[in-house]
């Protein structure tokens, strides 16, 4: 699925904009300010019903407006869609596809499966574990139909448990921890199983894009080991019941990179640990269109910040091998090497209006 035609309207600094992407690649340049990011804001809004740049819709909307639009023309194989997202100053959401409505985000997301990547994703690996679980968690969403309902009921229940925790009701916490250790069970078992089948295409990117260094993945499940999840809730009632919260499980899962037994964020360089959150990406992307025939959406923001020339052409090369739609921001396109490239349309952003570079 790929983007035919991109329309939207009152969107930060961008009043009116209509532009026709390639299927490939599409370079983004302007000036700072310009308004380049705000298109992939758009294009990030309209498969996720969200910004990434801002939690607050008010602050996405044009001055003056109570709600932007964005609006697509979708090609899949021989089929096109119509899909269209309106966003409200009070949080209000209408999306549609093909003039009828969606009936839930998760439905959205399932619809155009989208990778971002800005000067801020190296956190992926130098961050909390919790952007590693939502990692693993967007492809387990992609692949794995059950998962969001395992997930869901999942977190269901322990803010259940955590509220019996605070309300010190730990007589019917066992009520409630078998519901628990059902889901987190399954949950961690494909957990499991993602990490083991995802990390041949890891490996492959990371020799392509950081030869001569090996990485090692290692996943860790949020319990000891040596002990069941059942097992596990019993040993940490005490701490829990003191700290007020389940300190054990699923949400505590962890995916650890390391190099020569060091964590990569110690002894990586801006510039190694850039290409390596670029190689899990792409990693992400590869397995998704082998099991499940999907090409992703893909953004980029400023794509030559910290890389050589070398690196971004290889970078570029690999993008443009590869059946997934692309889109990159840069003060200068000069520096991207896209004279190889299959398909590539370059538009020119300044002071909110968009132009195609013919």
């Amino acid at each position: 699925m790929h983007i035919t035609r991109l329309e939207l309207s009152q969107l930060r600094n961008l009043s009116s904009v209509s532009i026709l992407p390639a299927p490939g690649l599409n370079i983004l340049e302007g000036r700072n300010a310009s308004g380049k990011t705000s298109l992939l804001e758009a294009i990030h809004m309209l498969c996720m019903a969200r910004s990434f740049r801002s939690l607050r819709t008010s602050q996405v909307v044009q001055h003056g407006h109570a709600s932007l639009t964005v609006f697509a023309q979708l090609q899949d194989s021989q089929l096109q869609h119509r899909l269209g997202l309106q966003r409200f100053t009070d949080n209000r959401l209408e999306l549609r596809l093909d003039g009828q409505p969606l009936r839930s985000r998760a439905e959205l997301v399932s619809l155009l499966p989208l990778q971002l990547l800005t000067p801020e994703s190296t956190q992926l690996v130098t961050g909390s574990p919790r952007s590693r679980r939502q990692f693993l968690d967007w492809l387990m969403f992609h692949v794995e139909h059950g998962f969001h309902s395992d997930w869901m009921n999942y977190q269901r229940l322990l803010k259940q448990r955590n509220s019996l925790l605070r309300s010190r009701q730990l007589t019917t916490l066992k009520q409630w921890d078998q519901g628990l250790i059902s889901y987190a069970e399954k949950i961690d078992t494909a957990r499991k199983g993602l990490v083991a089948a995802i990390q041949p295409f890891m490996h492959d990117y990371f020799e392509k894009l950081l030869p001569g260094i090996e990485i090692a993945l290692h996943y860790k499940q949020g319990w000891r080991r040596e002990v069941s999840f059942e097992n596990a809730l019993a040993e940490s009632l005490a701490s829990d019941s003191k700290q007020f919260v389940t300190g054990v499980g699923p949400h505590r899962c962890d995916l650890v990179l390391s190099t020569d037994k060091r964590q990569v964020a110690d002894v990586m360089s801006r510039g190694q640990l850039k290409l390596l959150v670029v190689a899990m990406h792409l990693a992400q992307m590869d397995y998704l269109r082998s099991t499940r025939n999907k090409s992703s959406i893909v953004l980029i923001d400023d794509l030559p910040a910290e890389l050589d020339a070398q690196h971004r052409a290889l970078l570029l090369r690999i993008l443009d091998e590869h059946d997934h739609q692309v889109f990159i921001t840069t003060t200068d396109r000069s520096q991207l090497d896209c004279r190889d490239c299959k398909e590539v349309k370059v538009f020119h952003v300044e002071h909110g209006q968009i132009k195609e570079v013919v």
